[in-house]
């Protein structure tokens, strides 16, 4: 194996364990998130508002993009990259474009695992 496609090789592994462990930190915030207030969110969520049900279903799209990225790094960063924008348009849709900044913030670290996720496919698929 040539020095570049060792070097290439690391890269995509720092890639692939970068995202991974954005995707651990993301999911394990929502589990506590999930244990700890779950039962008085979910209870007193505006069921048909932009922000109640659709914005509950992107952020599980996301999440679950994180997740499967693991095994399939294509179509989990796709999801997740997916799921964060739904979460900006929505967030857009419902509160204003005030809080378009702070929805970017919130998903950051999903836009940033399922960029890195779709760039490990990318660079794995460059190789071939």
């Amino acid at each position: 194996m040539t020095e570049v496609r060792k070097a290439q090789d690391g890269w995509t592994m720092a890639m692939r364990w970068a995202a991974r462990v954005l995707a651990l930190l993301v999911a394990g915030l929502f589990v506590w998130f999930l244990v700890e207030f779950g039962a008085r969110v979910l209870l007193a969520l505006p069921w048909l508002d932009p922000q109640g049900v659709p914005l509950l279903a992107a952020l599980l799209v996301a999440l679950a993009g994180v997740l499967v990225a693991w095994r399939w790094e294509l179509a989990g960063g796709l999801l997740a990259l997916a799921g964060a924008l739904a979460i900006v348009a929505l967030v857009a849709v419902g509160a204003g474009l005030d809080t378009v900044y702070t929805a970017l913030l919130f998903t950051a670290p999903l836009l940033v695992a399922g960029a890195l996720y779709v760039g490990c496919c990318a660079r794995g698929r460059g190789r071939q």
